[in-house]
């Protein structure tokens, strides 16, 4: 469904001979009116890819402010008009010229009280494509390379979602936006209309505006194509079309459901719910006409809250072709946490990163996991200590296992303290393979090993040689992480990163292994005593794969959610499923999204229980 618009209200945006006269007349500028400039604001009205020609030929300014309500469609025209820049793009290329590229910043995540606009879109770029991070050239200065693509305007800034920042903070937000980028400087603003006009006519306060911005405002859809939407997706005629009469025939009206079924976001919620899919009856459907009842919906706001309700019931009820092995209540459990996990742990980002999902565990996991090991240990050092003093007196009978204990506990937390590593504040990045890095502070443990084990142990030069040669190659090994810009999907990121973990976890444990069972072996050492040392490389092993990839502190996660929360065990499946087939959750590059902004803030908002 392609969406249309018309110009902004005159009241929200800059006068219209004043964004032409300034613009003609800017440093630099053309001191000339070209020909293909809007002569007004009603001639920016146009629909579908014609965004891109509006953008880059009739605004003069190159400044744009897109309006809409909710669910109308804001973020997937910004799609398209980035999408318009990248080709544009691509043929100035060809004739030598360099322009700038457009990027997509969802503002959820930015507070510009803590975060200058420049900061932070230089933060999510070097997030979203980690070969930002590194230093740029000597000739920009002591700056990474993100940031010194923004500071010379190599960087078109296409701002996505100006009302999913709180609101106290809207005005300040839009300050910082003026001041970062200036007239002069192209850039993109959505927002849905009322909370942008509540910051440009405050009833309190100063009013600010996106200083020389033409703006547009997304048009609901027509009648005829929801209309025809909604028949289509029912198979075009027949009685499963025909159930959608009493409501076609209200599209036209000021009625609760007239208003609600004229977006693109509400009428996928609405086909959803009450389409029958290919090979699926409709007798166990509801009726589309319960949406004209009054009584039941007497307002919009209680038709869009019953949308999105019935969504995930509706996306999981059983499939003719691709059935679910998930119930409807087990996927509304799920959906509810993940957006209150993005909402609460991630400060409302609409970005669902698998490797990130440990941070909905990080001090349940660790806590977990180190008591359990200190509690098997205690009782086991406890019992050793009571069987060796058992023949003592009643002093060594109490003093030798609260020894024991307290060995236990010692011994726990040193072996579990490295497993905290993967699950500090920053989340750990997936890899994208194996590599070795000689670490020459390794190389002199190792080489000082070797000698101590020959001059002080009395180890011959080949055994202690062994030892310290594994030291060297078991820390030289590690992982590169991987560039999350350029993955196709979460699923082939998620395997990659899984059998890297155990590629790591069984390159380590050879290697310290052999380093340790060795000399154990040569001099005869007991088998309980060479087990021990196995078990030693096998610790240390799963150690370092824990410290250097994202997917053992996301399956320490998963399962924790899963006995705790009752979430999915096989997570990535289910998240898998549920774009594939449900259509709940959408999909770019390498993480998931939510189908829209506000069915996460419902999910999210939502009771437990319902």
């Amino acid at each position: 469904m392609a969406v249309g618009w018309k110009a902004a209200p005159e009241d929200l945006v800059e006068e219209w001979s004043l964004l032409r006269a300034t613009a003609a007349d800017w440093p630099g500028g053309l001191r000339a009116v070209p020909e293909e400039w809007a002569a007004s604001p009603e001639q920016l009205e146009g629909t579908g890819a014609e965004i891109t020609r509006t953008f880059t030929e009739k605004v003069p300014t190159k400044r744009l402010l897109v309006l809409g309500a909710p669910g109308a469609g804001k973020t997937v025209l910004l799609l398209r008009l980035l999408l318009g820049l990248l080709h544009r793009r691509l043929e100035s290329a060809a004739t030598g010229s360099v322009a700038a590229v457009p990027v997509l910043f969802p503002l959820a995540t930015w507070n510009p009280t803590r975060q200058d606009l420049y900061a932070w879109m230089s933060q999510r770029l070097a997030a979203d494509y980690p070969n930002l991070a590194d230093s740029a050239p000597a000739r920009f200065g002591k700056i990474d390379r993100a940031r010194a693509l923004l500071d010379n305007r190599l960087i078109l800034p296409v701002l996505d979602g100006f009302d999913e920042i709180a609101t106290p903070l809207r005005s300040a937000a839009l300050s910082a936006i003026n001041e970062a980028l200036p007239f002069g400087h192209p850039v993109v603003l959505s927002s849905r209309v009322g909370e942008y006009r509540n910051v440009v006519r405050p009833r309190f306060g100063f009013p600010v505006r996106l200083a020389g911005a033409a703006g547009i405002e997304l048009r609901p859809l027509e009648v005829d194509d929801a209309a025809a939407y909604l028949r289509r997706d029912a198979g075009g005629s027949g009685y499963s079309a025909d159930r959608w009469e009493p409501v076609t025939a209200r599209l036209d009206t000021t009625t609760p459901v007239g208003t609600v079924l004229r977006t693109p976001l509400m009428l996928f919620l609405a086909r959803t719910i009450y389409n029958p899919r290919v090979g699926e009856g409709y007798v166990d459907l509801p009726h589309p006409g319960e949406l004209c009842d009054t009584s039941r919906f007497p307002t919009r706001a209680a038709i869009e809250r019953h949308l999105f309700s019935a969504f995930i019931p509706a996306a999981y009820r059983p499939h003719p072709r691709h059935p679910s092995q998930w119930t409807p209540q087990q996927a509304q459990r799920t959906f509810v946490f993940l957006a209150r996990y993005l909402h609460l742990a991630l400060n409302g980002t609409p970005d669902l990163s698998w490797w990130q999902l440990p941070r909905a565990t990080q001090r349940s996991i660790p806590a977990l996991v180190t008591q359990a090991v200190c509690l098997l240990l205690g009782t086991a050092f406890a019992a050793i200590g009571f069987i060796f003093a058992a023949s003592s007196d009643i002093l060594t009978k109490i003093v030798a296992p609260l020894t024991g204990v307290l060995l236990g506990v010692i011994l726990g937390v040193v072996l579990v303290m490295p497993g905290w590593l993967a699950f500090d504040t920053e989340s750990r990045r997936p890899t994208s393979g194996l590599r070795w890095t000689p670490n020459w502070l390794w190389l002199a443990i190792g080489t000082v090993a070797t000698l101590f084990l020959t001059k002080a142990v009395q180890l011959s030069f080949p055994m202690a040689g062994t030892v310290g040669l594994a030291i060297f190659i078991t820390f030289g090994l590690g992982a590169t992480a991987a560039d999350t810009a350029l993955e196709v999907g979460p699923m082939a990121l998620w395997s990659r990163d899984r059998r890297i973990f155990w590629a790591l976890t069984l390159a380590v444990t050879t290697t310290a292994g052999l380093g340790i069972w060795v000399p154990l072996a040569v001099n005869g050492v007991s088998a309980t005593g060479q087990i021990t040392a196995l078990g030693i490389a096998l610790w240390l092993g799963l150690t370092v794969a824990f410290t250097k990839t994202a997917w053992g502190a996301f399956a320490s996660a998963q399962y924790h959610l899963a006995l705790r929360h009752r979430l999915p065990r096989n997570l990535m499946a289910f998240l898998a499923d549920a774009h594939q087939y449900r259509g709940v959750l959408r999909q770019v590059g390498a993480v998931y999204q939510f189908r829209h902004i506000d069915l996460q803030r419902h999910l999210a908002s939502t009771p437990d229980g319902d």
